[in-house]
């Protein structure tokens, strides 16, 4: 994907412009993802931190201590939409969740991360089991 994708929170606080081809797209099932965002899982991409420009007001950080290293996860001041995950351990990168870009339909998943830690009822097979509505629940 080029350089140029967009994307921002739900209320329009926070905007951010790639400056950067993003890469390692991944689902996330891991326990604190799923606690940070209230999901099953998070679709995260990975850039250059110097490949990510603020538009706007900045992420508010929630750190994190994990063992030596700290996680820093970035969410809207306002709405309190996930943005942001970065590890001290990789100063260089920054994850961001593709369902922020304007256009998240254009990253494709590549891979799955922390599987060992999935929902069950959040895998492709218990989702193809359940019924469809095109609006709403039912």
């Amino acid at each position: 994907m080029s350089v140029g994708l967009t994307g921002g929170c739900l209320c329009g606080a926070v905007r951010y412009r790639l400056r950067g081809t993003p890469f390692h797209i991944t689902h996330c099932h891991c326990r604190s993802c799923r606690r940070a965002s209230g999901a099953a899982f998070v679709t995260w991409f990975t850039v250059r931190v110097h490949e990510l420009e603020w538009r706007g007001e900045r992420p508010v950080q929630y750190v994190q201590y994990h063992s030596s290293a700290a996680v820093s996860r970035g969410f809207c001041p306002h709405c309190g939409s996930t943005l942001t995950y970065f590890h001290e351990s990789d100063p260089e990168e920054i994850d961001v969740t593709a369902a922020s870009l304007d256009a998240p339909e254009v990253l494709a998943p590549e891979h799955h991360s922390w599987w060992e830690q999935r929902l069950e009822w959040g895998t492709a097979s218990a989702q193809g089991a359940l019924p469809v509505h095109q609006r709403g629940g039912g």
